[in-house]
């Protein structure tokens, strides 16, 4: 007699996280651990940014804000593209789904991740903030670190606060406003509790 074939175990749920905030929030650090504990697919925006522009992801680039690799046309370009590749992730059965990692002071781009997503899945902001002291603090390690992918610095962050309101909501979401002064277990641990079922927090 042939063999009744086992049925294949229920796929988990598919969720899109969006770490975002000012440079120097601690975001991508953050982002980066939480993803990888969890199975998540992980896309950064400096990451992407230069990729699409051939350069090398640890190459600097100290060039004013709005202009060159980080003009508008070159962020839209950006953010399209963690769009696609989020969508790839949350397709693939052997991710647990996709983290999108870039600062989204924009409420058009903000938009565009729950007009994509969520009519098919949860998805959770998770905006990240911390002290100012601490903020330049993170500049002056990043200025010394050779691996280091972001360009932000002191005059990007200004420039960058000027012009972003935190939402207090985003239809269509759910937004976490997280203070990145703790130590980053005890982020992960805030992240876990809202965006994560009680069992899923444990694997």
């Amino acid at each position: 007699m042939p063999q009744t074939p086992h049925p294949s175990p229920e796929r988990r749920p598919s969720r899109l996280v969006v770490f975002f905030g000012l440079s120097g929030s601690g975001k991508s650090y953050l982002a980066r651990r939480w993803a990888a504990r969890h199975g998540y697919g992980y896309h950064n925006s400096d990451e992407v940014r230069k990729e699409l522009s051939g350069v090398a992801p640890d190459s600097r680039h100290h060039v004013e804000f709005n202009v060159g690799l980080y003009s508008p046309e070159q962020s839209r370009r950006t953010y399209a593209a963690l769009l696609q590749r989020a969508g790839r992730d949350l397709d693939n059965q052997a991710l647990a789904g996709a983290v999108l990692d870039g600062s989204y002071t924009n409420g058009v781009e903000r938009q565009k991740v729950v007009d994509r997503f969520s009519a098919q899945i949860v998805i959770s902001f998770i905006l990240c903030s911390c002290s100012t002291a601490l903020t330049r603090e993170r500049f002056a390690l990043r200025g010394r670190d050779e691996q280091a992918v972001s360009d932000g610095r002191w005059e990007i962050y200004c420039k960058q606060k000027e012009g972003f309101e935190p939402p207090t909501h985003i239809g269509g979401a759910r937004l976490l406003n997280l203070d990145t002064d703790a130590h980053v277990d005890k982020l992960i641990e805030r992240v876990d509790a809202f965006v994560l079922p009680g069992p899923e927090q444990n694997n």
